[in-house]
């Protein structure tokens, strides 16, 4: 949806302003501090969009590289360590693209794996054969 908003907005696509609208309530949308694609800015902006790309790859990539999990998942406050880039680069008053973008991702794919990690104790913990109800 991130994409699909400035491709609609190129096309003259009337829902492009509801997908950006949607994404205005977490993302500023700075134009300058976004991303480009067919002449018009992503919905949102460079870290957001590192956070969605970083939660998508960590939830793909990650669970499957057990050491780093299970290093993460060991002590979950490590998850902080990776969120330190993007804190400190959002306090900087020079920062780039690259930077906003990257930290996002590694900030995202930390905390996707922690996401990973508690929906699986979730479905750990659910009954499976719950009773029935008669009629």
């Amino acid at each position: 949806m991130v994409v699909a908003a400035p491709l609609l907005a190129a096309s003259g696509g009337l829902s492009a302003s509801l997908l950006y609208e949607s994404f205005a309530r977490v993302c500023h949308q700075i134009a300058e501090r976004s991303f480009h694609v067919a002449g018009h800015p992503l919905a949102v902006c460079h870290r957001c969009f590192g956070f969605y790309v970083g939660f998508t790859l960590g939830l793909i990539v990650l669970p499957w590289l057990r050491p780093a999990r299970d290093w993460l998942l060991e002590k979950p406050r490590r998850v902080l360590l990776f969120l330190a880039p993007a804190a400190i680069d959002w306090l900087l008053p020079i920062n780039t693209p690259a930077s906003r973008f990257l930290t996002g991702v590694l900030a995202a794919a930390a905390i996707a794996v922690l996401v990973w990690a508690a929906v699986g104790q979730i479905v750990q913990q659910t009954p499976r054969n719950l009773p029935r109800e008669n009629p």
